[in-house]
């Protein structure tokens, strides 16, 4: 069932963040990668990219691949980065024909963050798609980062509504960096009881050092273990893991290695994956390869995925195919996904999930086959509801059936909301929460989040770190 939930993520977004519109202001444009606009304060300077470089560590900046002109991000999901007049970002924007859209990479958690600094502060909020601001990652909701006499990165640590320090959904509280003498980076992360935790799921490194070329990519992460003194193999063997990027600073490979520098399986059974870049955010394919640099399938029993967008950048279908090119399914069946979207490209309207020759399929006890959006008079994204084969609504993977969102007459969302096949309220077994209520101050600050279990408790979320 993990293979199918890793499939359809991207398809889930509406579950995982907040739909929504911002306008934003516009800017004197200029034909090359940059425009610029003045104000009685500052300069700013804004670039467009399609994509966004691969990141790792939150050390790295965020910044652009695959720079365009704002002629050519008209009409196309893309990024918007604004600089200040020292060259630093302060604020990034996921958007479409001047709206804000739908956005939550694993490692850029909102459609907009913006970015303040503070003496030795760098102070990072997030946004949702209506310019409201959102806790990302779990409970975070401000980002703050110490900075040496040199503007350098030193540490990081989240910070909930409250203000109190708080872990993420990958149960860290907190980085530490320390920059060596020939540059590379020595990040250790903590939880909140200062224990040393590795860095994401499903992988085992620890103390860990990055490696950067001269344009500040990270092309090597080592891991150090638990003493930081030297490279030390996880449970697979992997010592270092090499990113390779093309020429527009598009993520191209991921290739593991042991002691020896030899190729070797990682934590996920994969030695390398190689990416065929698309000319939107996401690859257009990725590739599966073993220690010995030969074909091979995924846990989940794929060598290949085909994505198809249409003209905004949105993904239409996914294909998948085995080590010889051919059509094939995922264990759990799969072997196609379709999508649809609403006229202007802003919107998922619906997903289905077919078989290698195209024949419908379900998947759980309830045969969920169909992801199905409905909107308001507004067209926002009110309903997201799952359909098994013979169109009737059905409880899904994670135990409900529909996602139900609320808004207030200011356009901000004011409830999340889950319900079974029979309109009652359950739970979301990704985190065991029904309800979420938001309430906010100054119009777009929140003031507060609770979250309620389907017997109206008021509990904390259990945020699922495997994602």
């Amino acid at each position: 069932m993990k293979s199918i939930i890793y499939m359809v993520r991207s398809m889930k977004s509406l579950s995982l963040a907040i739909i929504g519109l911002l306008v934003l202001n516009s800017c004197v444009s200029k034909e090359k990668n940059d425009s610029t606009k003045n104000s009685e304060e500052a300069q700013v300077t804004t670039k467009y990219a399609m994509s966004i470089v691969f990141r790792e560590t939150p050390y790295s900046d965020i910044k652009g691949a695959n720079y365009v002109t704002k002629s050519e991000a008209n009409n196309v999901k893309h990024f918007e980065f604004d600089y200040d007049e020292q060259g630093r970002l302060i604020e990034s924007r996921y958007v479409l024909n001047d709206e804000l859209i739908t956005f939550n990479d694993r490692f850029v958690r909102a459609p907009k963050i913006k970015i303040s600094y503070q003496d030795s502060l760098e102070i990072r909020t997030f946004y949702n798609e209506y310019g409201h601001r959102t806790l990302v990652s779990g409970d975070v909701y401000e980002t703050r980062i110490t900075l040496n006499d040199k503007g350098e990165r030193k540490s990081l640590t989240f910070y909930d509504l409250n203000g109190k320090p708080i872990e993420n959904d990958f149960g860290i509280a907190s980085y530490k960096w320390e920059i060596a003498p020939n540059g590379d980076i020595i990040e250790s992360r903590y939880n909140l009881k200062e224990e040393l935790v590795r860095n994401r799921p499903e992988f085992q490194y620890m103390i860990t050092r990055f490696s950067f070329d001269e344009n500040d990519m990270l092309t090597e992460m080592t891991n150090l273990g638990i003493d930081g003194k030297q490279p030390t193999p996880d449970d697979s063997g992997v010592i270092t893991t090499e990113i390779k990027y093309d020429d527009k600073g598009r993520f191209i490979e991921w290739a593991n290695f042991d002691m020896d520098g030899n190729p070797i399986k990682g934590m996920t059974n994969l030695a390398k994956i190689i990416y065929k870049p698309s000319a939107y955010f996401s690859e257009e394919v990725a590739i599966f390869i073993d220690e010995n640099n030969n074909p091979q399938n995924s846990n989940w029993g794929v060598h290949k995925i085909i994505y198809q967008f249409d003209a905004y950048g949105n993904q239409l279908g996914r294909v998948l195919k085995d080590t010889l090119d051919q059509p094939t399914n995922s264990r759990s069946g799969l072997g196609i996904l379709k999508s649809t979207y609403t006229s202007d490209g802003k919107h998922l309207v619906s997903s289905n999930y077919f078989d290698k020759d195209e024949k419908p399929i379900g998947f759980g006890e309830n045969q969920v086959h169909e992801l199905r959006v409905e909107f308001d008079d507004q067209n926002r994204p009110v309903r997201s509801s799952f359909y098994d084969l013979n169109g009737e609504i059905a409880n899904g993977w994670s135990g409900y059936a529909t996602e139900e969102l609320h808004f207030d007459e200011n356009g901000r969302l004011t409830v999340r909301q889950y319900l079974d096949s029979k309109g009652n309220l359950v739970n979301n077994q990704d985190f065991d929460i029904a309800r979420f209520t938001y309430q906010y101050k100054n119009n777009i600050e929140l003031q507060s989040v609770k979250t309620f279990d389907a017997e109206g408790n008021e509990i904390k979320p259990q945020w699922d770190p495997d994602h």
